[in-house]
């Protein structure tokens, strides 16, 4: 009979028991991970000068080896994507490991994608406003940036299509499924806006900053429900 109940659990998509704690510790990374990358580029803004516009200049300057404070933001985005992926790879892979092979790659994508967009270097020479043109795009550092950024972007962004049929096959976790639906439609579009701001320059820094935001919402959505999933079992499994 209690082997019946646990199987019944464990085909529920449950979280089993001992892991209850573990994976919660590891949601609450991905949520202050998530935290600390919005924060290196959202309170970074506040001391760049007058010179600086969050519409048309892009994170990236916030990082360029001439900006004030740059060792803030590159800390932050730092923390941000090695907590993201923790959060991937030891709390959200197990989570999920109970749908079998339904897009298992998911978790790991979204790991690197979180740690190439938290890495930093090498920094570009300078900012756009007081470079010369091309100075930024063409070294070591902005064409790195501009790379690796990029694809880590395009990755995440695409992230949500990879998880949501594994979300699906999991009752504890579709309700997340909406979440993750939205994400998939959100974020390919702030994706091809930015491209479209960027090859005409208009808002460049305005499409990287929705773009920033509606992946970073979706990731601290996951964390969130791993938290509460875990808390769940916990609960659950205490002597009545």
């Amino acid at each position: 009979m209690i082997g019946g109940q646990a199987h019944q659990a464990a085909g529920a998509g449950a979280l089993p028991a001992r892991r209850g704690p573990s994976l919660a510790f590891w949601g609450a990374i991905g949520l202050i991970a998530q935290a600390a990358f919005t924060a290196g580029w959202l309170v970074a803004e506040t001391w760049q000068g007058p010179a600086y516009s969050m519409v048309t200049d892009t994170i990236s300057d916030m990082q360029a080896a001439t900006a004030p404070y740059v060792w803030f933001p590159v800390t932050c985005f730092a923390l941000g994507g090695v907590g993201t992926c923790c959060f991937a790879v030891f709390g959200l892979r197990p989570a999920l490991a109970q749908a079998g092979q339904v897009a298992g790659a998911g978790p790991w994508v979204l790991a690197a994608a979180g740690l190439a967009i938290g890495n930093s270097f090498p920094l570009a020479p300078c900012e756009v406003p007081q470079c010369a043109p091309g100075r930024q795009l063409y070294s070591p550092g902005g064409l790195t940036d501009a790379i690796v950024a990029t694809m880590a972007f395009l990755v995440i962004a695409y992230t949500p299509i990879l998880l949501r049929r594994r979300l699906k096959v999991l009752p504890a976790w579709r309700p997340m499924v909406p979440v993750i639906t939205a994400a998939r439609i959100v974020c390919p579009a702030c994706y091809l806006l930015l491209c479209i701001a960027s090859l005409t320059s208009t808002a460049e820094g305005l499409a990287e900053r929705a773009l920033a935001t509606s992946c970073v919402l979706w990731i601290a959505a996951l964390a969130a429900w791993l938290i509460h999933v875990a808390g769940h079992e916990r609960r659950s499994d205490r002597p009545a």
